[in-house]
């Protein structure tokens, strides 16, 4: 039976399809030997593309995000507070095709290919790749547009899902940031404050707390004097 002509690619996906196409020659009808064919495996070069040695991820939230790639770990800083944004410098990489039989094929992503991996589900989040080195006004302007859609967007959702049967279980921390960030007042925005065991009876308090509720014993003296209260307690 003759060979195959036709035999195909081989595609490697780094997180992203089209990073990296590697093409068999189709091999001659007489060619049998594998290792003829391995020789025959070359490179299929893509588009041109940006090939900056350092490029910046732009973050405008108040939240830190911890990526991990084939190619390395990263971590986007948060924005800290009374700053316009934080930023993440990004570098190229290189990394390796393994072809089997200890054969390996190396090859460099650049760091804007690396950037847009990384931020490729945190836009909505304010967070975005510079055309430089620092992020222009319009740019700023931009990103701050897309994620105040985007939290409307989330407290829209989360009013739908509180009416269906006002379940806290239903609602995200991210629905809540929304409504915090945006300065809307909801029933479901309501972070419950976590309650601490009264050192004298064991009941549940609300910590900082001058006297406890349950047994009046004074927890905190100099707040229950200033107060007036320290004289009622037991």
């Amino acid at each position: 039976m003759a060979p195959n002509q036709n035999v195909g690619e081989l595609r490697t996906f780094l997180n992203h399809p089209k990073k990296l196409i590697l093409q068999e020659i189709p091999l001659p009808s007489n060619a049998h030997d594998s290792q003829q064919r391995a020789a025959t495996l070359a490179p299929t070069a893509m588009p041109s593309e940006s090939r900056e040695a350092t490029v910046s991820i732009v973050n405008l939230s108040d939240q830190d995000f911890y990526i991990s790639r084939t190619y390395g770990i990263f971590h986007i800083p948060a924005c800290a507070k009374g700053e316009p944004y934080a930023l993440l410098l990004i570098t190229n990489r290189g990394d390796a095709l393994d072809l089997g039989d200890n054969r390996r094929f190396p090859f460099t992503i650049s760091a804007r290919e690396i950037a847009a991996d990384l931020i490729q589900d945190l836009e909505p989040h304010g967070i975005f790749v510079s055309a430089g080195a620092r992020p222009s006004d319009d740019e700023i302007a931009t990103a701050q547009a897309v994620r105040l859609e985007w939290y409307q967007q989330l407290v829209a959702d989360a009013d739908t899902m509180w009416a269906r049967g006002h379940s806290y279980r239903e609602i995200s921390d991210m629905h809540r940031r929304a409504a915090l960030s945006l300065g809307i007042e909801r029933d479901w925005a309501f972070v419950p404050q976590k309650l601490i065991d009264c050192p004298v009876c064991g009941e549940k308090i609300k910590p900082h707390v001058a006297i406890c509720k349950h047994c009046n014993a004074v927890l905190d003296a100099e707040r229950a004097a200033k107060h007036g209260i320290a004289s009622k307690a037991r």
